[in-house]
């Protein structure tokens, strides 16, 4: 009976040690993101937001990623060549790639892609492989790309492009006119679609995507590092770890949590609460101070990606006269944009391309005078809208009363105030204009969808990198869904365009992209205002942060993310040559290979200097860790376990001497 004391003891400093010890041998890490919304489309194929583009990153892998450095990294492409020409790009791809069922990812899923992207011409995913003339595909790791002609981007947009899994979407067009229609997280759609799989693959895939779709309920197939796993419409995304992830180690959290809050304070109170570990959104200028002093959180400092500007419709009535939109362009006051409304805590732009992308950007673009109202009034003038009748309003060339209206996205009181300012400026010159602030999908809809709009604020970064300008300022985008809503529509740009990307000199392509810079410049389908400092926060305790160009939160973070300490590192596939390979012998597409089924220390605060305008916006963050250190906890439990062997020992010793 000696022996039960001990035992007793033995079983308690057990019970004790075993949650510290849970941390890191047992318990699951999960990284809580305060979002602003919920996805506004479930199916990839149609990308309209950043918050679309959160949740395509999670899940979805692409040929290459872009690095801390801005340029594209190989991730699923392990080799490629490129022919002299520039219009012939051998790929080879990883052979342990798996879409989310366990199907494996071969590039007869880029070749399905390309095909359905071009058919389709979907706004979203058709100028990533509108280059392509052919390809040929050497063996299911293997594929020839030929190109209409040389195109010099060709890593940054069809190398960063989303493919689909062929076994499930070559299905969708069965039963959707529109594939853009289909909702991979409806359950009837989820139905039908799956009915027809079951019905046409083989069986080894058929039940590779039944059990899928048995498990998550939902036939949103990605090939990237997590799995969408649950939803809560309005609330929240949750996803899982993809078991099969080729990228071994990564993602180092067991689950990723989008979890939706409306308002940037709201996001902000949600990490300093604990209740999340970072945010997607800058942190409100009025809480920088205290959040500078909070010991829990980290306010990291970096140039955005993003340019916040002015959208035009040039099809109005009014706008659609290029000295209106000039006029306008001289009642913007950015310095007083940054200084009132930023705190500082940014930068006017004037220019087309994002001044980090240094060798690319026009510095010499019209500027037009700050808040000149005089030269507004005169170009006003000249253009036929007069005050008549003298009653301190402009009215149009046929005498009749107008109002402009601007949409501000509502969450964000930034652009909602920028509204506020230009009523005021607009009013200096005689023109009555109208701030009207919109929910984020309202306003995407009124301007993308229907073109139902005049003047609006938003920001973005791929119509400001040079790559991304075919997929925006082209005719072919002027349509519903689209993202050309301005309506700019100009054969000289276009023309010059197409021949830049197919210049592979870059000094003559540079001269042909300052000279369209001039020429959006001068029409106007939008104005540059700023660029923000992106200071996401995010809690003290979160190790495996990436700081670059854009702020804390990015891919490299998401697959980092972890609370063990440990920090980033940025696993880009090393390129080696493939053996030799023979063309594919018939010119049916096989059918995929089934795969496999299925005490923290706070340090100090992280910044990106910023020095002159083109320089501050150019400066690229290198990767960043806080050291995260865990002595006490670590000691602890190694104390713990230590005396509940010696404990254990002493027990077992006792027991068999008395035997």
């Amino acid at each position: 009976m000696r022996l039960l004391p001990i035992l007793v003891m033995a079983a308690i400093l057990i019970a004790i040690a075993a949650p510290a010890a849970s941390v890191f041998a047992q318990g699951e890490q999960v990284l809580i993101v305060a979002q602003m919304k919920y996805i506004k489309n479930p199916n990839p194929l149609r990308s309209e937001t950043w918050y679309d583009w959160w949740l395509n990153i999670a899940t979805f892998d692409s040929l290459f990623e872009q690095g801390p450095d801005l340029e594209p990294k190989p991730w699923i492409c392990d080799y490629y060549e490129v022919s002299p020409d520039g219009k012939v790009w051998l790929i080879h791809i990883l052979d342990n790639v798996y879409w989310h069922d366990g199907v494996k990812f071969t590039v007869r899923d880029i070749a399905f892609s390309i095909d359905f992207y071009k058919k389709y011409k979907f706004p979203s995913r058709y100028p990533d492989v509108e280059m392509v003339d052919r390809y040929e595909i050497l063996d299911d790791y293997t594929i020839k790309i030929y190109l209409k002609k040389p195109y010099v981007w060709f890593k940054n947009r069809f190398g960063m492009a989303l493919f689909v899994p062929e076994h499930i979407w070559k299905y969708v067009p069965q039963l959707f006119k529109d594939p853009e229609k289909f909702n991979p997280m409806n359950p009837d759609h989820v139905a039908k679609v799956l009915e027809l799989i079951k019905k046409n693959e083989p069986p080894e895939i058929a039940s590779k995507v039944e059990a899928f779709v048995e498990k998550y309920h939902h036939l949103r197939v990605g090939n990237g590092p997590f799995i969408l796993a649950r939803w809560k419409e309005g609330e929240l995304l949750e996803m899982v770890k993809n078991p099969l992830y080729f990228k071994k180690g990564f993602p180092r959290v067991d689950k990723l949590i989008y979890k939706v809050y409306a308002k940037p304070d709201a996001q902000y109170l949600a990490v300093k609460k604990g209740e999340a570990h970072i945010m997607v959104w800058t942190v409100p200028y009025a809480v920088i101070k205290e959040a500078e002093k909070n010991p829990d959180i980290v306010l990291p400092k970096a140039p955005d990606v993003y340019i916040g500007y002015i959208g035009i419709n040039m099809k109005d009535p009014i706008l659609k006269n290029p000295l209106v939109r000039k006029a306008i362009a001289y009642l913007i006051d950015r310095e007083k944009i940054v200084k009132v409304l930023m705190l500082g805590y940014g930068e006017p732009i004037y220019t087309y391309i994002h001044p980090g992308y240094k060798k690319w950007v026009n510095m010499n673009v019209p500027e037009y005078d700050h808040l000149n109202i005089e030269k507004a009034k005169e170009l006003l003038d000249k253009a036929g809208f007069k005050d008549i009748d003298g009653d301190g309003w402009r009215e149009t060339p046929d005498g009749k009363d107008f109002t402009l209206t601007i949409l501000t996205p509502s969450y964000d009181p930034v652009r909602v105030r920028i509204g506020d300012f230009m009523v005021e400026w607009f009013k200096k010159a005689g023109i009555k204009l109208v701030n009207r602030p919109v929910d984020f999908d309202t306003l995407i809809d009124l301007v993308y969808n229907e073109h139902k709009f005049q003047l609006y604020i938003i920001e973005n970064d791929a119509n400001f990198a040079p790559w991304y300008y075919s997929s925006y300022y082209v005719k072919d985008q002027y349509k519903p869904g689209g993202n050309n809503p301005w309506g700019f529509i100009n054969d000289t740009f276009e023309k010059l365009l197409r021949e830049a990307e197919n210049t592979i000199d870059e000094n003559k392509r540079a001269e042909m992209y300052y000279k369209m810079q001039e020429i959006l410049a001068d029409q106007l389908p939008l104005i540059p205002l700023y660029v923000r400092y992106w200071m996401q926060v995010y809690r003290a305790e979160l190790s495996g942060v990436v700081l670059m160009t854009g702020g804390a939160l990015n891919y490299w973070t998401l697959i980092n993310a972890n609370f063990k300490g440990e920090k980033p590192v940025i696993p880009i596939t090393k390129l080696k040559k493939p053996a030799t390979t023979t063309p594919a012998t018939t010119p049916t597409t096989p059918k995929p290979t089934p795969g496999p089924t299925a005490t923290v220390t706070k340090t100090v605060e992280k910044t990106v200097t910023l020095t002159t305008t083109v320089e501050r916006i150019a400066t690229v963050a290198t990767t960043v860790e806080r050291t995260v250190v865990r002595t006490e906890t670590n000691w602890g439990v190694a104390v713990g376990i230590g005396i509940v062997l010696l404990i254990v020992g002493i027990a077992i010793g006792y027991a068999i001497k008395r035997r």
